[in-house]
Protein backbone atom coordinates (compact mmCIF):
# COMPACT_ATOMS: atom_id res chain seq x y z
CA UNK A 1 0.00 0.00 0.00
CA UNK A 2 1.22 3.37 -0.81
CA UNK A 3 2.00 5.49 2.04
CA UNK A 4 3.34 8.32 0.19
CA UNK A 5 2.16 11.93 1.20
CA UNK A 6 0.65 10.72 4.30
CA UNK A 7 0.73 12.69 7.50
CA UNK A 8 -0.71 12.75 10.71
CA UNK A 9 -3.43 15.84 9.93
CA UNK A 10 -5.13 13.11 7.88
CA UNK A 11 -6.07 11.09 11.26
CA UNK A 12 -9.74 11.70 11.87
CA UNK A 13 -10.65 12.91 15.37
CA UNK A 14 -11.53 10.26 18.21
CA UNK A 15 -14.89 10.26 19.04
CA UNK A 16 -16.87 8.89 21.98
CA UNK A 17 -17.55 5.41 20.13
CA UNK A 18 -13.60 4.74 19.70
CA UNK A 19 -13.01 6.05 23.74
CA UNK A 20 -15.50 3.40 24.71
CA UNK A 21 -13.96 0.39 23.32
CA UNK A 22 -10.47 1.81 24.58
CA UNK A 23 -12.54 2.14 27.99
CA UNK A 24 -13.32 -1.76 27.71
CA UNK A 25 -10.05 -3.09 26.31
CA UNK A 26 -7.83 -0.87 28.76
CA UNK A 27 -5.89 -3.20 31.40
CA UNK A 28 -6.60 -3.13 34.83
CA UNK A 29 -4.54 -1.22 36.46
CA UNK A 30 -4.88 -2.06 40.22
CA UNK A 31 -1.98 -4.25 41.23
CA UNK A 32 -2.92 -8.12 42.04
CA UNK A 33 -1.01 -11.46 43.11
CA UNK A 34 -0.97 -14.83 41.68
CA UNK A 35 -0.24 -18.04 43.39
CA UNK A 36 2.68 -20.21 41.63
CA UNK A 37 3.75 -23.61 43.09
CA UNK A 38 6.94 -24.21 43.53
CA UNK A 39 9.19 -28.01 44.01
CA UNK A 40 9.59 -29.60 47.15
CA UNK A 41 13.30 -28.89 47.24
CA UNK A 42 12.41 -25.16 47.64
CA UNK A 43 10.32 -25.50 49.77
CA UNK A 44 12.38 -27.83 52.07
CA UNK A 45 14.93 -25.23 51.51
CA UNK A 46 12.61 -22.65 52.57
CA UNK A 47 11.44 -25.24 56.34
CA UNK A 48 15.29 -25.60 57.26
CA UNK A 49 16.05 -22.02 56.15
CA UNK A 50 13.03 -20.96 58.82
CA UNK A 51 13.88 -23.42 61.43
CA UNK A 52 17.84 -22.90 61.04
CA UNK A 53 17.26 -18.81 61.48
CA UNK A 54 15.84 -19.56 65.37
CA UNK A 55 19.85 -20.95 66.48
CA UNK A 56 21.14 -18.26 63.51
CA UNK A 57 19.63 -15.20 65.24
CA UNK A 58 20.39 -15.82 68.67
CA UNK A 59 23.98 -17.75 68.29
CA UNK A 60 25.41 -15.38 65.82
CA UNK A 61 24.36 -12.69 67.64
CA UNK A 62 25.80 -13.72 70.93
CA UNK A 63 29.49 -14.35 68.77
CA UNK A 64 28.83 -10.97 66.88
CA UNK A 65 29.67 -9.67 69.60
CA UNK A 66 31.88 -12.45 71.55
CA UNK A 67 34.10 -13.29 68.94
CA UNK A 68 36.25 -10.07 68.79
CA UNK A 69 36.28 -9.47 72.37
CA UNK A 70 37.52 -13.01 73.52
CA UNK A 71 40.12 -12.88 70.69
CA UNK A 72 41.16 -9.60 71.93
CA UNK A 73 41.43 -11.01 75.45
CA UNK A 74 43.28 -13.84 74.61
CA UNK A 75 46.13 -10.90 74.30
CA UNK A 76 45.47 -8.98 77.13
CA UNK A 77 45.92 -12.35 79.27
CA UNK A 78 48.90 -13.99 77.16
CA UNK A 79 50.83 -16.44 79.24
CA UNK A 80 53.70 -13.88 81.19
CA UNK A 81 56.54 -14.97 83.25
CA UNK A 82 55.46 -15.41 87.03
CA UNK A 83 57.85 -15.28 90.09
CA UNK A 84 57.83 -17.02 93.10
CA UNK A 85 55.36 -15.84 94.96
CA UNK A 86 52.82 -15.46 91.84
CA UNK A 87 53.55 -19.27 91.19
CA UNK A 88 53.09 -20.86 94.45
CA UNK A 89 49.68 -18.89 95.02
CA UNK A 90 48.65 -20.10 91.46
CA UNK A 91 49.79 -23.13 91.85
CA UNK A 92 47.88 -23.58 95.54
CA UNK A 93 44.59 -22.13 93.75
CA UNK A 94 44.53 -24.69 90.63
CA UNK A 95 45.17 -27.39 93.48
CA UNK A 96 42.38 -26.86 95.93
CA UNK A 97 40.06 -26.05 92.65
CA UNK A 98 41.26 -29.51 91.77
CA UNK A 99 40.73 -31.30 94.84
CA UNK A 100 37.22 -29.72 95.37
CA UNK A 101 35.88 -30.85 91.95
CA UNK A 102 37.26 -34.58 93.15
CA UNK A 103 35.30 -34.07 95.90
CA UNK A 104 32.12 -32.70 93.82
CA UNK A 105 32.71 -35.65 91.11
CA UNK A 106 33.00 -38.34 93.90
CA UNK A 107 29.46 -36.92 95.55
CA UNK A 108 27.54 -36.70 91.93
CA UNK A 109 28.59 -40.05 91.77
CA UNK A 110 27.33 -41.25 94.88
CA UNK A 111 24.19 -39.83 94.45
CA UNK A 112 23.65 -41.42 90.91
CA UNK A 113 24.23 -44.77 92.09
CA UNK A 114 21.75 -44.46 95.58
CA UNK A 115 19.22 -43.06 93.15
CA UNK A 116 20.14 -46.39 90.90
CA UNK A 117 19.54 -48.61 93.80
CA UNK A 118 16.49 -46.94 94.73
CA UNK A 119 15.05 -47.12 91.25
CA UNK A 120 16.24 -50.52 90.89
CA UNK A 121 18.43 -50.13 88.06
CA UNK A 122 15.44 -48.42 85.82
CA UNK A 123 14.33 -45.33 85.34
CA UNK A 124 11.05 -43.40 87.24
CA UNK A 125 9.74 -43.08 83.69
CA UNK A 126 8.50 -40.54 81.52
CA UNK A 127 4.81 -40.51 83.38
CA UNK A 128 6.94 -39.53 86.93
CA UNK A 129 7.47 -36.03 88.10
CA UNK A 130 9.31 -36.85 90.37
CA UNK A 131 11.66 -38.83 88.79
CA UNK A 132 11.70 -36.10 85.81
CA UNK A 133 11.97 -33.57 88.27
CA UNK A 134 15.35 -35.57 89.24
CA UNK A 135 16.69 -36.25 86.52
CA UNK A 136 16.71 -32.62 85.47
CA UNK A 137 18.21 -31.23 88.30
CA UNK A 138 20.96 -34.05 87.93
CA UNK A 139 21.55 -33.01 84.63
CA UNK A 140 22.32 -29.40 85.23
CA UNK A 141 24.25 -30.68 87.94
CA UNK A 142 26.56 -32.37 85.76
CA UNK A 143 26.70 -30.06 83.08
CA UNK A 144 27.68 -27.63 86.24
CA UNK A 145 30.42 -30.12 86.88
CA UNK A 146 31.65 -30.07 83.38
CA UNK A 147 32.09 -26.55 83.06
CA UNK A 148 33.95 -26.50 86.26
CA UNK A 149 36.16 -28.67 84.78
CA UNK A 150 36.48 -27.25 81.58
CA UNK A 151 37.30 -23.84 82.93
CA UNK A 152 40.48 -25.47 85.25
CA UNK A 153 41.59 -27.20 82.58
CA UNK A 154 41.69 -24.09 80.88
CA UNK A 155 43.26 -22.18 83.88
CA UNK A 156 45.90 -25.52 84.03
CA UNK A 157 46.91 -24.80 80.47
CA UNK A 158 47.70 -21.02 80.89
CA UNK A 159 49.46 -21.87 84.23
CA UNK A 160 51.50 -24.18 82.11
CA UNK A 161 52.13 -21.83 79.53
CA UNK A 162 53.38 -19.82 82.25
CA UNK A 163 55.66 -22.09 83.75
CA UNK A 164 57.01 -25.37 82.74
CA UNK A 165 56.29 -24.80 78.98
CA UNK A 166 56.96 -21.06 78.73
CA UNK A 167 60.28 -21.51 76.56
CA UNK A 168 57.65 -23.64 74.27
CA UNK A 169 55.03 -21.40 74.11
CA UNK A 170 54.93 -19.40 70.50
CA UNK A 171 54.54 -15.42 71.08
CA UNK A 172 53.30 -15.21 67.36
CA UNK A 173 49.75 -16.74 69.15
CA UNK A 174 48.70 -13.82 70.88
CA UNK A 175 49.83 -11.21 68.41
CA UNK A 176 47.42 -13.27 65.78
CA UNK A 177 44.91 -13.14 68.50
CA UNK A 178 45.20 -9.91 68.51
CA UNK A 179 45.11 -9.07 64.83
CA UNK A 180 42.19 -11.53 63.82
CA UNK A 181 40.62 -10.07 66.97
CA UNK A 182 40.70 -6.40 65.55
CA UNK A 183 40.04 -7.64 62.28
CA UNK A 184 36.77 -9.22 63.75
CA UNK A 185 35.75 -6.00 65.02
CA UNK A 186 35.91 -4.04 62.25
CA UNK A 187 33.67 -7.40 60.55
CA UNK A 188 30.84 -7.53 63.09
CA UNK A 189 30.83 -3.61 63.41
CA UNK A 190 30.38 -3.88 59.36
CA UNK A 191 28.00 -6.28 59.46
CA UNK A 192 25.60 -3.81 62.18
CA UNK A 193 26.06 -1.01 60.44
CA UNK A 194 24.73 -2.50 57.36
CA UNK A 195 21.66 -4.18 59.00
CA UNK A 196 20.89 -1.07 60.55
CA UNK A 197 21.33 1.37 57.13
CA UNK A 198 20.53 -0.81 54.30
CA UNK A 199 18.19 -4.49 55.53
CA UNK A 200 15.95 -2.85 57.99
CA UNK A 201 14.94 0.27 56.43
CA UNK A 202 12.10 -0.04 53.50
CA UNK A 203 14.06 2.06 51.59
CA UNK A 204 17.89 1.40 51.83
CA UNK A 205 19.95 4.34 53.30
CA UNK A 206 22.88 3.92 51.36
CA UNK A 207 24.23 0.19 49.72
CA UNK A 208 27.22 0.71 52.35
CA UNK A 209 28.74 -3.27 51.57
CA UNK A 210 27.41 -3.52 48.38
CA UNK A 211 29.00 -0.85 47.26
CA UNK A 212 32.56 -2.19 48.40
CA UNK A 213 32.01 -4.90 46.86
CA UNK A 214 31.43 -3.55 43.36
CA UNK A 215 34.36 -1.13 43.71
CA UNK A 216 36.04 -4.40 42.57
CA UNK A 217 34.83 -4.49 39.26
CA UNK A 218 38.34 -4.68 38.13
CA UNK A 219 39.34 -7.58 39.98
CA UNK A 220 36.00 -9.25 40.01
CA UNK A 221 37.96 -12.13 42.65
CA UNK A 222 38.47 -9.88 45.51
CA UNK A 223 34.58 -8.97 45.50
CA UNK A 224 33.88 -12.59 45.50
CA UNK A 225 36.86 -12.85 48.63
CA UNK A 226 35.20 -10.27 50.28
CA UNK A 227 31.57 -11.65 50.29
CA UNK A 228 33.38 -15.16 51.09
CA UNK A 229 34.95 -14.04 53.93
CA UNK A 230 32.05 -12.08 55.50
CA UNK A 231 29.47 -14.68 55.38
CA UNK A 232 32.19 -17.23 56.60
CA UNK A 233 32.91 -15.02 59.42
CA UNK A 234 28.79 -15.27 60.52
CA UNK A 235 29.49 -19.54 60.67
CA UNK A 236 32.35 -18.70 63.20
CA UNK A 237 30.67 -15.85 64.98
CA UNK A 238 27.17 -18.86 65.66
CA UNK A 239 30.01 -21.64 66.74
CA UNK A 240 31.03 -19.15 69.13
CA UNK A 241 27.72 -17.67 70.55
CA UNK A 242 26.93 -21.38 70.91
CA UNK A 243 29.77 -22.17 72.77
CA UNK A 244 29.48 -18.73 74.96
CA UNK A 245 25.66 -19.29 75.59
CA UNK A 246 26.24 -23.20 76.61
CA UNK A 247 28.98 -21.89 78.80
CA UNK A 248 26.93 -19.64 80.24
CA UNK A 249 23.66 -20.80 80.71
CA UNK A 250 23.86 -24.50 80.78
CA UNK A 251 20.78 -25.55 78.82
CA UNK A 252 23.19 -28.06 77.04
CA UNK A 253 27.07 -29.45 77.17
CA UNK A 254 29.41 -27.34 75.52
CA UNK A 255 31.75 -28.64 72.54
CA UNK A 256 35.12 -26.46 72.37
CA UNK A 257 36.87 -27.29 69.48
CA UNK A 258 40.83 -27.57 70.16
CA UNK A 259 43.38 -28.74 68.16
CA UNK A 260 44.25 -32.21 69.14
CA UNK A 261 41.67 -31.79 71.67
CA UNK A 262 38.62 -32.35 70.79
CA UNK A 263 36.19 -35.39 71.22
CA UNK A 264 34.43 -36.62 67.61
CA UNK A 265 30.90 -35.82 69.75
CA UNK A 266 32.30 -31.97 69.59
CA UNK A 267 32.91 -32.60 65.79
CA UNK A 268 29.69 -33.82 65.43
CA UNK A 269 28.05 -31.32 67.54
CA UNK A 270 29.84 -28.38 65.72
CA UNK A 271 28.97 -29.13 62.24
CA UNK A 272 25.46 -30.52 62.48
CA UNK A 273 25.32 -26.13 63.95
CA UNK A 274 27.70 -25.28 61.14
CA UNK A 275 24.64 -27.08 58.76
CA UNK A 276 21.68 -26.25 60.74
CA UNK A 277 23.09 -22.29 60.63
CA UNK A 278 24.72 -22.68 56.85
CA UNK A 279 20.52 -21.96 54.64
CA UNK A 280 19.81 -19.00 57.00
CA UNK A 281 23.35 -17.61 56.78
CA UNK A 282 23.31 -18.11 52.70
CA UNK A 283 19.59 -16.18 52.80
CA UNK A 284 20.49 -13.47 54.81
CA UNK A 285 23.68 -12.78 52.61
CA UNK A 286 21.91 -13.25 49.61
CA UNK A 287 18.99 -10.23 51.55
CA UNK A 288 22.19 -8.46 52.32
CA UNK A 289 23.87 -7.82 49.32
CA UNK A 290 21.38 -8.25 46.91
CA UNK A 291 22.76 -5.55 44.82
CA UNK A 292 25.75 -6.87 44.33
CA UNK A 293 24.41 -10.40 43.17
CA UNK A 294 20.64 -9.05 41.44
CA UNK A 295 21.49 -10.96 38.67
CA UNK A 296 22.35 -13.94 40.33
CA UNK A 297 20.35 -17.36 40.84
CA UNK A 298 20.49 -17.17 44.82
CA UNK A 299 18.79 -14.44 44.54
CA UNK A 300 16.19 -15.66 42.55
CA UNK A 301 15.27 -18.55 44.61
CA UNK A 302 16.12 -16.85 48.58
CA UNK A 303 14.55 -13.57 47.52
CA UNK A 304 12.13 -14.13 45.50
CA UNK A 305 10.83 -17.75 45.75
CA UNK A 306 11.41 -18.10 49.18
CA UNK A 307 10.87 -14.45 50.23
CA UNK A 308 6.76 -14.90 48.94
CA UNK A 309 6.31 -18.32 50.33
CA UNK A 310 3.29 -18.71 52.48
CA UNK A 311 3.53 -18.69 56.19
CA UNK A 312 7.28 -18.21 55.78
CA UNK A 313 7.81 -15.25 53.94
CA UNK A 314 5.83 -13.36 56.38
CA UNK A 315 8.78 -13.62 59.09
CA UNK A 316 11.42 -12.41 56.44
CA UNK A 317 9.20 -9.97 54.84
CA UNK A 318 8.63 -8.64 58.25
CA UNK A 319 12.35 -8.63 59.03
CA UNK A 320 11.40 -10.58 62.54
CA UNK A 321 14.96 -12.16 62.45
CA UNK A 322 16.94 -9.27 61.46
CA UNK A 323 15.15 -7.14 64.53
CA UNK A 324 15.78 -10.17 67.05
CA UNK A 325 19.77 -10.71 65.81
CA UNK A 326 20.28 -6.73 66.05
CA UNK A 327 18.75 -6.88 69.31
CA UNK A 328 20.31 -9.87 71.01
CA UNK A 329 24.30 -8.04 69.59
CA UNK A 330 23.06 -4.75 71.33
CA UNK A 331 22.11 -7.23 74.50
CA UNK A 332 24.81 -8.77 74.55
CA UNK A 333 27.19 -5.79 74.03
CA UNK A 334 26.27 -4.51 77.35
CA UNK A 335 26.10 -7.82 79.09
Amino acid sequence: RDTEGFSSSQLAVMGSADSAVLGLNRVNPTPGSIELSVNASTFYAGLMAWLGWFLFALFGAIGLAALPLDLILAFVHRPHHMDAVEFAEAQMSLRDRVNELVSVGELIKLEREERAQQNGGKGGGFFNKEARKQAAEEKKTLLQFKQAVYLLEEDAEDFANCSENYKNYNPLIPIGCLIGGILAFIISIFWVLHIILYMLPAEPVTPFLNSFFQWFKWFPLFGVLCVAIFSFYLLMAALKGCFKFGLRFLFFQVHPMKLNKTYMSSFLFNIGLCLLCALPVVQFCASAFQDYARYTTINQVFNVQLYYLKFFGWWWRQKIFEYVLLAIVLLTCLY
